[in-house]
């Protein structure tokens, strides 16, 4: 046992520093293992008031730019993010809502970090 203990204390601080090092490379190329994709997603418009309809959609899909582990980015589809626009306090007429990252739901991991368009326009009327 003493034997043992004599090859870890002998030289300890090189072998610190080389546990130290290794594990600053491992973040290093860990926090290089970024990267971004384009999704066209589906807008979805929900919280529509009562007794009226969307007649009227400038857009019906947005394109979505995230960015996130590339590992994890090559297994993602457009099935996997989805975008809503809230009508709740849109009036009947002619209507311009924006359109933010926050307004679209990602996986965990994944960060939206621009949508385009970044408002859609569109005309609400009474039946």
């Amino acid at each position: 046992m003493s034997r043992a203990r004599a090859l870890v204390a002998e030289h300890w601080p090189l072998k610190l520093m080389s546990v130290v090092f290794a594990m600053g490379l491992w973040l290093f190329v860990a926090a290089e293992d970024r990267g971004d994709a384009v999704f066209t997603v589906p807008l979805d418009l929900i919280d529509r008031p009562d007794g009226v309809e969307v007649t009227s959609l400038g857009i019906e899909t947005v394109i979505v730019r995230v960015e996130g582990r590339r590992s994890l980015l090559r297994t993602l589809r457009e099935d996997d993010f989805r975008a809503e626009v809230s009508l709740k306090s849109i009036q009947p007429g002619r209507f311009v809502v924006r359109i933010r990252p926050q307004d679209v739901s990602a996986p965990p991991g994944v960060r939206v970090v621009r949508v385009t368009p970044s408002e859609v326009r569109g005309m609400l009327e009474t039946p």
